[in-house]
């Protein structure tokens, strides 16, 4: 490799560096103080890098925020598609699946279970540049989508009743995610109830609702 290109990679490598020390600062900041109380200043002096070192790869914080939610969002899908893959034969095998790797990922990638569900910001604010709705609501529409066919391959096979599949993927996804807010919100400490004790009650719940006939 001639010197010019060890530089260059040097460089490059450098850059990815810097880039992936903001948003591990970032990921970190958003999820403990907020959108809105987090400054790119903090997201700097957390990286150890000058402010202006932030705007050599992100516009704005907001574009920030963006950029971790898909990446949070491609994690998930991993984790959802690593869970069904590994999963028994059968709808109901493959719903529980799901709902396991969702939980899952609240677990271990907290930071970005909050940034994705955007807890911290409004969702004007979040939504002001349009260009980035369309990307978003595919985004989940392709998660909403893998549930909603293994509903209907269900009712297919028996093992469900007659259900609309994506009515009731909506609905179950909602489910998901109301006991995990509980949790975000520390409602769950005064009922003596673990969150992963309501969130299996939860998927028995779903799973009974639409499995009888």
């Amino acid at each position: 490799m001639s010197y010019m290109k060890k530089q260059r990679a040097r460089s490059d490598s450098e850059k990815q560096y810097r880039k992936e020390k903001l948003q591990e600062s970032a990921k970190k900041l958003f999820s403990f103080h907020g959108y809105r109380g987090t400054t790119i200043g903090m997201i700097t002096d957390d990286a150890g890098l000058s402010p202006a070192s932030f705007y050599l790869y992100f516009g704005s914080k907001l574009e920030m925020y963006r950029t971790l939610n898909n990446m949070g969002i491609d994690i998930l899908q991993t984790m959802i598609t690593d869970a069904l893959t590994a999963a028994p034969a059968g709808s109901n095998a493959k719903i529980r699946a799901i709902a396991g790797a969702y939980f899952r990922f609240f677990i271990q990638e907290r930071e970005y279970y909050d940034i994705t569900a955007i807890l911290h910001l409004g969702h004007r604010e979040f939504f002001a540049d349009l260009s980035m709705v369309p990307e978003l609501e595919e985004r989940t529409k392709t998660l909403l989508s893998v549930m909603a066919t293994i509903i209907s391959e269900g009712i297919k096979t028996g093992e469900f009743t007659q259900v609309d599949p994506w009515k009731t993927a909506v609905t179950l996804w909602g489910m998901i995610d109301g006991v995990l807010i509980l949790e975000v919100k520390h409602s769950t400490g005064f009922t003596g109830v673990k969150i992963d004790e309501l969130v299996d009650q939860m998927i028995e719940l779903m799973l009974r609702g639409i499995s009888e006939k």
